[in-house]
């Protein structure tokens, strides 16, 4: 009996000291790995003058169509678009939308917009894609 609980602990210990070597193996690796790998520094694009701008020109530039404010109709509509390395919106179209003519309102809207800050990886601008939420409510 003692010989084998002997064993076991043998064993278990072997074990553990395996798992161990193992472990240690692969911090190893992966700090080496780590350590070659940069990160890349990624700013997102911004509307000049910042969301309260945008706001700004959401709210002053944005026309309730008629059809859906008789109808009662409102929701958000997600636009999606390219912004240029040069901050020009391109491509706009409606990744969801609510009602054909609040669709319209959102991608005549996002079509409008001036340029904005480009986003920049490591210091050079870079073309990304973006999602602008547009709301339609009838309570404001």
């Amino acid at each position: 009996m003692k010989t084998s609980i002997t064993l076991l602990a043998l064993v278990l210990l072997t074990a553990f000291s395996g798992f161990s070597q193992v472990e240690n193996l692969i911090s190893k690796l992966n700090s080496e790995i780590s350590g070659e790998i940069k990160l890349r520094e990624m700013e997102l694009p911004a509307y000049v003058g910042g969301q309260d701008a945008m706001a700004k020109f959401i709210n002053t530039e944005i026309e309730y169509p008629k059809l859906p404010f008789k109808l009662g109709v409102e929701g958000t509509v997600l636009v999606n678009f390219r912004i240029s390395k040069t901050g020009k919106i391109l491509n706009p179209y409606i990744s969801e939308g609510v009602h054909p003519h609040l669709d319209e309102e959102a991608l005549r809207l996002v079509k409008n917009m001036p340029d904005w800050i480009p986003a920049k990886q490591n210091g050079e601008p870079r073309e990304v894609a973006y999602q602008l939420p547009i709301r339609f409510s009838l309570r404001n």
